[in-house]
């Protein structure tokens, strides 16, 4: 009876030695992929481009082709990397390859540059709002027709978003209720602004500019919550 309770003792603690071993080498498995959704918008940002549909996989994202300065709903789709295909209606494709976090939110746009190259660029979201009271922004330039950049400041102050160049975003900062918004290419005297009427409490916003000239220059707003 001894030498058979030793026995189905060792048998446990052999069993109880695998699972542990078992357990730590899947937890530190490097080609474990993690599997998701995450969520995109996708945006029509070429100024003189007729209108688009999106495809991700080859399926049809897009209800309606997005015509310049449209902006999708968030949509669903399986996490990790994804090919996207921007399609004219003229059958002109555009596509690459980006890479997506599971429960991350994006929002991808069309761009094409001064000779007309056309690009997928992607931006990941912050949907977290920490004060009700006051709307969140960022600042995203997709015209390449200033090499100054882009500057954003608060009424009459001093730019707090200095020199944004093509296809960068800035930050995000919570905006003063009440506060309007002046925006210019730097070194232009053609001052543009964004009432405060127009940035809601509590709303997060991705302010995104467009233009081929310093007068022409536009932001567009679109609400991420």
């Amino acid at each position: 009876m001894k030498t058979s309770t030793t026995a189905v003792l060792k048998f446990y603690i052999l069993l109880l030695t695998f699972s542990v071993g078992f357990l730590s080498c899947k937890k530190n498995d490097p080609d474990v992929v993690v599997k998701g959704q995450a969520k995109i918008k996708v945006i029509n940002a070429i100024q003189t481009d007729i209108k688009q549909d999106v495809y991700v996989d080859n399926e049809k994202l897009t209800s309606m082709a997005l015509a310049f300065g449209e902006t999708s709903e968030y949509v669903k789709i399986p996490s990790g990397t994804r090919n996207l295909t921007f399609t004219g209606t003229n059958s002109l494709n555009t596509d690459t390859n980006l890479n997506f976090t599971p429960a991350l939110t994006y929002s991808t746009f069309l761009v094409s540059d001064r000779n007309g190259n056309r690009e997928i660029v992607n931006y990941e979201d912050n949907l977290s709002v920490s004060d009700m009271a006051n709307p969140k922004i960022r600042f995203i330039n997709l015209t390449p027709y200033f090499n100054t950049g882009i500057n954003v400041s608060i009424q009459t102050g001093s730019p707090f978003v200095n020199a944004l160049l093509f296809k960068e975003a800035s930050n995000y900062f919570t905006l003063e209720a009440g506060a309007d918004l002046k925006y210019n290419v730097v070194g232009s005297g053609n001052i543009k602004t964004i009432l405060a009427s127009e940035l809601l409490p509590g709303k997060i916003y991705s302010i995104w500019f467009s233009g081929l000239t310093s007068a022409t220059l536009q932001a567009h707003l679109i609400v991420d919550n």
